[in-house]
């Protein structure tokens, strides 16, 4: 009797035993793999969702900085043409009118670094059949034309005339220009303000759509955009200067330099 319920109780301990280890197995497995799985989820998702972010989210703007500026520098182009018989007696009269242009100039405070010849040629004069053949030579025309490029613009309607007066009878035309030293100068303050605006039009923008500037992806900066003044044309130095007026009236005009930043941002 007494073996019969030592049996008994045998059978139940064990029963027991193998209860509490199998509920113990159970529980460790049910709380241990799930939250591996879950860390490793949000890790990738984190991480997916962060490259999304930088590949995808780009904002393209252009910003623009404008300034006028006053022209430093003028070119001006003075010549003279003669006609004669002969090559030798065309270029004895046009040499002899060249010179006092010069002599003229360099009197009235054109400096030697200022002045050069542009142009020399010596070209037939001939007269034609009504075929167009070549009846005979009639003479030859030389041709000297003087560049003067000077920062001096004061004395601008005073080389004109006095040029004018020594023998000069063809203005090649009139160039205002902003000297390269000044115009590199006020570019780069411009490519500061043109990269300020595009910062500017940025925050404007990522601010309205509830996302935040991070860096820079790309930037390209162009600095090509002037618009020159107009040059005087031939006809309208020519006629001033052979109006009988005082002076040749001489206005240099402005430069208009514009510079654009187009950058690339990146958002998150």
């Amino acid at each position: 009797m007494i073996n019969h319920i030592n049996n008994k109780t045998l059978q139940l301990n064990s029963y027991i035993f193998f209860l509490v280890l199998f509920i113990s197995i159970s529980i460790i497995t049910v709380n241990s793999e799930p939250i591996q799985i879950f860390a490793q989820t949000v890790s990738i998702e984190n991480d997916n969702k962060t490259g999304q972010e930088y590949v995808n989210n780009t904002l393209f703007i252009s910003g623009t900085a404008t300034e006028k500026a006053k022209s430093d520098l003028v070119t001006i182009s003075i010549g003279v043409e003669t006609t004669n018989r002969t090559a030798t007696d065309a270029v004895a009269a046009n040499s002899l009118k060249m010179n006092n242009i010069v002599s003229a100039l360099k009197n009235n405070g054109v400096s030697d670094d200022e002045i050069s010849t542009s142009q020399f040629s010596i070209n037939p004069n001939y007269n034609f059949s009504q075929s167009g053949n070549i009846l005979e030579t009639t003479g030859f025309t030389v041709t000297n034309a003087l560049k003067i490029q000077s920062m001096n613009l004061s004395n601008i309607s005073l080389w004109i005339d006095s040029a004018v007066n020594a023998g000069a009878n063809t203005i090649g035309g009139i160039d205002f220009q902003v000297s390269e030293k000044r115009l590199d100068n006020l570019r780069n303050m411009l490519i500061e303000d043109a990269i300020a605006n595009a910062r500017q039009k940025a925050n404007i923008a990522s601010s309205a759509v509830g996302l935040d500037i991070i860096g820079i992806k790309s930037m390209i900066i162009d600095t090509d955009g002037f618009n020159p003044p107009q040059p005087f044309a031939n006809e309208f130095v020519q006629r001033s200067a052979f109006s009988g007026a005082p002076t040749t009236p001489i206005i240099p005009g402005e430069q208009e330099i514009s510079v654009s930043a187009h950058i690339a941002y990146l958002l998150r």
